[in-house]
């Protein structure tokens, strides 16, 4: 007998035979069996998709299954099943048109719903939507939910997933549905039974011909259309079973740092005393019954179980009684346990309130000959020919502002120490050829690093806008002609080191033109702590390709304290030349690929660098569904991961993923996040079947299949690292743009994940699933337009941390040559000139993302020093900064768009505000200098407790 790995086993276990899980009505009941046809008694189909989110179709004579755009509810008469173990069952379903069901979920359902008798998505007062449990103002659970929150593993539900049998000839199918998911139905813990589309779109290939079916409509018979056609479900009953579970016990309850009225109540499942076994609980808080959308599922007996206690009305610091009754698999209650637990005192403190007043007066601007001279915000955006300002300011913002007063011609900034601020020169009028240097006296200040640059114009939509920030050189000010300039603009940008000296500093910026010299007064105060080296918050700066100057695209990223990382291979799965290391098919050559990327990983590429050493952050891995092994030749066409490669072709990726976490380790590069990421989409192969090497949408996974597929990766690439242990941080990315249709197919497996702006809708589904799970989350969108304000990427980086996310990932960073010349949203990165720049330039957005980087750094500080946790100061950041930020689209065309957060309240000085507020009260309290704050990494992955998929999994 052939021996295989435990993890080989489990992977085994995913898959899901064409026609192994299809019960079959009229096959003879084993003994003490009874079979029972239970019909339908109530039936809708819910949309998603624009106002058919706000419409009813619990009147049609059809049901629907669409992906994830359209999925049906149904209901039978639980009665029969009370008392009874459930052995098997069959939904019977038939087809009211030609596309066949092919993978078909049925799954439990977490709330009371209300059938409607409208049709064609109208709107119904009363009645169960998408949107609304009742229309048009009853939420599905908390206001904003959506009926993601009651199904697929939300709200207290489950699910299995089988596949369909064919059409007879009368065109009916069948549909295995799990005994657990009847037996919630029978056992009061759930509502219903939830269809759902699990393979969505469909494909066909003749060679290089590939032909997507992009989520067909799979029309099937309601009860409306009469008994002859209605659906109905096929259960096998087992014996009789009428003993209850015993007591539940091994109470634990922790408010921690949870809200005012909330708190961690946990206990074990106990065994039941009967063989339907323990399925669920019913719990009364008080004289309320906690909603069964907070009240988890059963564990095997003795597994400890938790509830997160809140959304309910109890008054904050109270002794709350709780009690809890189990019920099992035939409907038995077992006794009544009671605890008493006390919940969360906690209210957000407001932040600090000292903020020193913005300069004010209306006086003449100091003149450079015929200009004059103001100091801005280094994020105010300066039309060069109509002087116009992105945001808008007062008529008086350039005599006086946060920054500058031009009655005194001074300049007040405040830095902590290993901290970058900026400020800009704003020349308006006369002739070109201006020359700023700034210089500080005195023993302090001696290390304090300065940079000038001028602000470049690009094309935009708004006529000239300034983007990339040009290093100054012998020749000053910006040599390109502009028809029209009546400004010019510089950037002065100040490094402060870790040993600059606490207090005030003064220094002269000298503006020279000519002959001619303007002296401005510059006072620098100095707070008394200081950043941390490494990264507590990651700006991600995604791109598909480097120069080949790439070190210094690196380089430049890690000083504006964000992190490059480049999908080393194309949409065909070609890997980039020198991107990985050479495999022979047995062993890993890391000569080549070590000589290259070694310096990112032990930080000797950034030894000289203001976060000296530190090493790189994030890094994709070379594996994909392409590398080591190639998708042709090793898969079969299913749309099924788990059964569609060859046994040679998963043995490979796990070796290789294994000598990958050997070898990282042996190198000691454990600080270093290494991500094994799938960008593969196959729309691709619209354009032939090559030009794309993966079947599926392994980023922005949509229809459940890719999901599937996410997790036959994922699994692969854990077993790999748990055959070399170490302490290097090896994690399985996804970039998932719809995290509400996940379920918890990645629970388990999924480290970092890379949310869309769905995050913010879904954000109890996705942080729930972080704290659950040991993630690190990443919101990822895209970069504010050259024509929108430059504080975008700062109320981003605030925002996302506030929300609970740790970093933020515009999708396209790096520019290109024309980048230059017309406005390119994408271009954080600068390529070099031939003749003009050596170098790789930054943009005023990539400065922007370093200030919400230092920010949150300051935040996070805030956090230690106060023990006020990140939900409660986020809260009171959002509030002061006014984060309401919306979801805007791009205008992007050729795929998903990212979209961007828009922040239309914010702007330079209300940051300013909020970074005084802070920086004032840390450096009061003067906090020890750490090089690290947060340790990015997440947790150990047992691979033995995978959540099921399948029916009879």
């Amino acid at each position: 007998m052939k021996r295989f790995s435990v993890a080989f086993s489990l992977t085994l276990l995913c898959v899901v035979p064409r026609a192994g899980l299809q019960a079959q009505e009229g096959l003879a009941p084993r003994e003490s069996e009874e079979m029972v046809r239970l019909p339908v008694t109530r039936d809708t189909w819910f949309s998603n998709v624009g106002v058919e989110a706000e419409g009813n179709n619990g009147g049609s004579r059809r049901l629907k299954l669409k992906s994830h755009q359209e999925m049906t509810l149904i209901d039978i008469d639980p009665a029969p099943l009370k008392g009874r173990v459930i052995r098997s069952a069959t939904l019977h379903l038939r087809l009211a048109a030609e596309p066949v069901l092919l993978r078909v979920t049925v799954g439990s359902f977490g709330a009371e719903w209300a059938e409607g008798t409208a049709s064609g998505y109208v709107p119904q007062v009363g009645s169960s939507t998408h949107n609304h449990r009742r229309h048009p103002d009853t939420p599905w659970t908390i206001p904003g939910s959506d009926l993601c929150a009651v199904i697929l593993g939300q709200g207290g539900t489950t699910w299995r997933m089988a596949d369909a049998s064919p059409p007879d000839a009368e065109r009916w199918q069948q549909v295995a549905v799990d005994p657990l998911v009847l037996a919630a139905r029978g056992a009061g813990i759930s509502h219903g039974l939830f269809l759902f589309d699990d393979t969505g779109s469909e494909w066909t290939r003749r060679g290089e011909q590939f032909t997507p079916v992009s989520m067909p409509n799979r029309f099937l018979h309601s009860r409306e259309s009469g008994p002859a056609s209605a659906p109905y479900l096929a259960v096998a009953l087992g014996p009789k079973d009428n003993a209850p579970p015993d007591q539940v016990d091994g109470f634990v309850s922790d408010p921690k740092d949870l809200p005012a009225g909330e708190a961690w109540v946990s206990w074990t499942t106990p065994r039941d005393q009967g063989p339907s076994g323990t399925v669920g609980f019913f719990v009364r808080a008080g004289r309320q019954d906690v909603p069964r959308y907070l009240i988890p599922l059963a564990g095997k007996a003795g597994d400890r179980v938790t509830m997160h206690l809140r959304d309910i009305d109890v008054p904050a610091g109270s002794d709350l009684d709780l009690a809890i009754r189990p019920v099992d698999g035939a409907g038995n209650l077992g006794p009544e346990a009671t605890t008493t637990v006390r919940v969360s005192d906690r209210v957000a403190r407001p932040l600090p309130l000292a903020v020193p007043e913005p300069f004010r007066g209306r006086g003449p601007l100091p003149k450079l000959g015929e200009s004059e001279i103001a100091i801005v915000d280094e994020f105010d955006k300066i039309q060069p020919v109509t002087g116009a300002m992105i945001p808008p300011q007062p008529d008086e913002y350039l005599a006086a502002n946060h920054l500058w007063d031009a009655a005194t011609k001074r300049v007040r900034l405040h830095a902590a120490r290993n901290e970058f601020v900026g400020f800009q020169v704003l020349v308006r009028g006369g002739a070109g050829g201006v020359r700023p240097t700034l210089e500080f006296a005195g023993a302090g200040a001696s290390g304090v690093q300065v940079t000038t640059g001028s602000y470049h114009p690009v094309t935009s939509k708004k006529g000239p806008l300034p983007d990339p920030i040009v290093p100054l050189d012998g020749a000053g000010a910006d040599d390109s002609p502009l028809p029209g300039r009546t400004s010019t603009s510089f950037h002065c940008e100040l490094y402060v080191p870790h040993g600059a000296g606490a207090g005030e500093h003064a220094g002269k910026l000298t503006l020279k033109v000519g002959d001619q010299t303007l002296v401005i007064d510059v006072s620098l105060q100095v707070w008394d702590f200081t950043l941390p080296d490494s990264l507590s918050f990651l700006p991600e700066m995604n791109c598909y390709g480097l120069p080949e100057d790439e070190r210094e695209f690196y380089r430049l990223a890690h000083r504006h304290r964000t992190v490059l990382n480049c999908v080393p291979y194309s949409q065909r799965g070609i890997m980039a030349e020198g991107r990985a290391p050479a495999w022979d098919g047995k062993t890993l050559d890391w000569s080549a690929w070590d000589r290259r990327f070694g310096p990112y990983f032990d930080g000797s590429a950034f030894a000289d660098l203001p976060r000296k050493g530190v090493p790189l952050e994030s890094f994709y891995l070379p594996m994909h569904e392409n590398w080591p092994d190639p998708v042709e030749g090793n898969y079969n066409g299913d749309y099924w991961a788990d059964r569609a490669f060859s046994a040679a072709y998963r043995r490979d990726l796990v070796e290789v993923t294994r000598q990958v976490a050997e070898h990282v380790d042996a190198k000691g590069w454990n600080d270093t996040l290494f991500q094994f990421f799938l960008n593969g989409k196959n729309d691709f192969k619209k354009q032939g079947w090559s030009r794309g090497s993966s079947p599926w949408l392994l980023d922005e996974p949509a229809s459940f299949q890719d999901f599937w597929a996410l997790r036959y990766f994922g699994i692969a690439f854990h077993e790999g690292v748990r055959q070399a242990p170490s302490k290097a941080k090896l994690v399985f990315r996804c970039d998932v743009s719809r995290p509400q249709w996940q379920r918890d197919s990645l629970d388990g497996l999924l480290d970092y994940n890379v949310v869309s702006s769905a995050m913010r809708r879904y954000h109890r589904i996705v942080f729930d699933r972080k704290a659950a799970q040991g993630q690190l989350v990443v919101e990822y969108g895209s970069t504010n337009a050259i024509e929108e304000a430059n504080v975008q990427p700062v109320g981003w980086c605030l925002d996302a941390w506030s929300l609970g996310s740790d970093g933020v990932v515009p999708w396209q960073t790096v520019g290109k040559g024309d980048s230059w010349t017309g406005a390119d949203t994408l271009a954080l990165f600068y390529p070099a000139r031939s003749g003009k720049n050596s170098a790789p330039v930054p943009s005023i957005r990539l400065k922007a993302y370093r200030r919400g980087q230092q920010d949150v750094e300051y935040l996070e500080l805030l956090a230690r020093q106060t023990g006020e946790p990140r939900w409660a100061i986020g809260g009171a950041v959002r509030k002061a900064l006014r984060l309401d930020g919306e979801r805007r689209g791009t205008g992007f065309v050729g795929g998903e768009d990212a979209g961007v957060i828009h922040f239309a309240r914010l702007t330079p000085q209300a940051l300013w505000s909020l970074r005084m507020q802070v920086g004032q009260a840390l450096s009061d309290a003067k906090p020890e200098p750490q090089r690290r704050l947060v340790d990015l990494r997440t947790s150990p992955r047992d691979l033995l407790h995978l959540p099921p998929g399948s029916v009879d999994q």
